[in-house]
């Protein structure tokens, strides 16, 4: 993932500073909470287990109702931006 967005970054034709400041930064910001993932299983193996068998379950009690909400959240908008877009 964090290749793809740093190819999508690079198609907009990096043409300042800023541009290439925000590449650098997205990366570092993608690979940062990758990289604390890991050294904190490294480092604390069997809570850094515990942590995820608790968030692997709360995941599995939760996928329907995150996946009706965001549905919903994401129809709503769709609604409103066509009515804008009649009005207008």
């Amino acid at each position: 993932l964090i290749g793809a967005g740093a190819a999508t970054v690079v198609e907009a034709k990096l043409s300042s500073w800023e541009s290439f400041l925000a590449l650098f930064l997205f990366c570092v910001l993608a690979s940062a909470s990758y990289l604390a993932m890991e050294i904190y299983a490294a480092l604390k193996p069997g809570r850094s287990q515990a942590l995820l068998a608790r968030f692997r379950a709360w995941i599995d009690t939760h996928t329907n109702q995150v996946i009706i909400w965001g549905s919903l959240i994401l129809g709503f908008w769709l609604i409103a931006n066509s009515i804008y877009l009649i009005v207008t």
